[in-house]
Formats: structure tokens, sequence, C-alpha cells
């Protein structure tokens, strides 16, 4: 009689508290409601979960891909073939003195709630940077002139070897939008140094980067955030503007009317729609300006 193997789905599951789904669609998980499915996709339920899902992808020899609140991810149309994990489950989120920590499944927003609430200032750069803690830390994502790396105190991780690790924010190689943590390792909390502030200002500075962001940008929208990084004294927008193409549409996605950083989905666009406008951007921004446009969104997965 044939041999029958357990699916790799069912093997996880079998170690894991947390979820464990196949060929799960991956579009659910990201701000572009964009991408085909993973072969994985593990929730785990805490850090030990999680050092078993990355032992697992090593053994099976499966790249992974953390998901934030997917907010900076294109999910290619033919999926990822390779393990995809949610930390929705880190959820920890409290006061430590003058800090805060949180876990890497808060949403930013979450966070700077908590923050205002205990009068702690420090937070309000982040003001509409969508996504979570983790992803935020990661990518060292910012705004109105701030970054992330600006009030981080401290970073735990689980290495790609299932080492649990913490480090200061002097030990971690920051540059613009990006943290140069080790490669293949998954941020589980981070702690914020912040300072006291009336709750009040706190709240009144908050809201007015919120107005200017519903102003300026495409949130009636599905999207990604920028999809370029500013080049150097200047700004990725204003150059895909310049060269004509806001409003630019090809199947359901378009560049934003609005700003020329976002691509929106207008419903039901497919990530090579999307990539056909990045590429149609980069190259008239590149002719017209002399400026090689660098992504800020990572693209995963198969065509």
């Amino acid at each position: 009689m044939p041999i029958v193997t357990e699916s790799p789905a069912k093997r996880l599951q079998a170690t894991m508290r947390g979820q464990v789904l196949a060929d799960a669609p991956l579009a659910p998980y990201t701000s572009f409601r964009i991408g085909g499915p993973a072969t994985l996709l593990a929730t785990p339920a805490d850090r030990e979960d999680l050092k078993r899902a990355l032992a697992f992808a090593r053994t099976e020899r499966l790249p992974v891909h953390v998901l934030g609140g997917g907010s900076n991810t294109l999910v290619r149309d033919g999926g990822f073939r390779g393990m995809a994990i949610y930390l929705n489950a880190f959820q920890a989120l409290e006061r430590r003195g003058d800090a805060v920590a949180a876990g890497a499944g808060v949403r930013v927003n979450r966070l700077l709630a908590f923050s205002c609430r205990q009068g702690l200032a420090g937070l309000e750069i982040l003001s509409g940077v969508p996504g979570t803690v983790g992803g935020a830390v990661w990518g060292n994502a910012g705004a109105w002139g701030g970054a992330t790396a600006d009030v981080l105190a401290t970073v735990e991780l689980v290495t790609a070897a299932g080492e649990e690790r913490t480090l200061w924010r002097r030990e971690i190689p920051f540059r613009y939008r990006a943290s140069g943590l080790p490669a293949g390792s998954v941020v589980t909390q981070a702690a914020f140094a912040l300072a006291p502030g009336d709750a009040t200002a706190i709240r009144r500075r908050i809201s007015g980067y919120l107005v200017r962001r519903n102003v300026g940008q495409p949130v009636e929208f599905r999207s990604a955030g920028s999809i370029f990084k500013n080049p150097p004294g200047e700004y990725a927008g204003r150059l895909v503007e310049r060269a004509g193409l806001k409003g630019t549409r090809i199947g359901n996605a378009m560049i934003s009317a609005k700003h020329g950083n976002y691509i929106v989905n207008l419903g039901g666009a497919r990530a090579a729609d999307v990539l056909a406008l990045v590429a149609l951007a980069h190259e008239r921004v590149r002719d017209a300006m002399g400026v090689d446009l660098e992504l800020e969104i990572k693209v995963v997965g198969e065509e």
C-alpha cells in the first residue's frame, strides 16, 4: 500500500497552538487587498509558537515573509511559495515609567491612542502611519519629518535560528525606511522612550497631522502607502506629478490623482496592474528628470 504522508500544514499545526492554513489567500491580510495565496499561513499564539514556525520553515526550506498590517506589501498574483507569518496575537501594550512597550501586532494608531491617554509624548510623528508596531520598527516607518528610530528604546526579536534577543536602539543601524535588523529575524515587541506631556496637547497634535493626511493622501482608496522612497532633497510624489502621471490608470489600479506617490486599488486591481504603473513611473521620472526612484513597498511572491 502507498505511504500516506501528512501535508506540511497538518504537520506544522500539530506543533503549534496558533492557526496554520494551507494555500491561504494573502489579499485580505494586506492594505492593498491584492495578492495570491501563500503555501502556508501561520498565526503564532506566542513566542514559542513563532520559534516552532521558524524551525519548520528552516527544515522544509520555505522562505518566510512576516505580515504585520500588510500596509507596505504587494503580493504578486501568483502568490507566495513559502510561509507567511501573521503576528496578530502579539498585542501586549503597557506603560513602563515614561516608556511604552508594545507587541509587534499592535496597530500604530492604537499605540498612539494609548500613549496619549497616558500623557506620554513623542510618538505623534507616527500619526497616520498605517500597519503595526513590528512593521514600523522593521521599516523605520515615519512621517512629518520623523521616524520610528527617533523614539525607539529597545527591540525584542526572534532570530531566524530561533534565538530570543533584545537590542538597544544604539545597536541597530537604522537608516531611511530601513532598520538593518538581522536578516530573517522577527520583531516581537518594541519599547519607546517618551516624555510626560499634556494629553490634550498631544491629542491636538495627532489630530492636526491626521487632518493634513486626509487632505493630501487618497485615504478613501486601498493602497500600500508611499510606493517610492523620497530621493535626497526631493519628494517622489512631486517627481511623478511633474512627469504627468497623476490619474494614470492600468486595469483597476491608478496613480492617485491626489498624491503622485500613491497607487490605489479602485476595486479588483491585480498586482500586475500595480507593477505596470510602478515601471511606468520609474521610467518616466528617470528619463525626464534623471532620478532613479527606489521602491519603498516590498514586493513578494510569484508572477
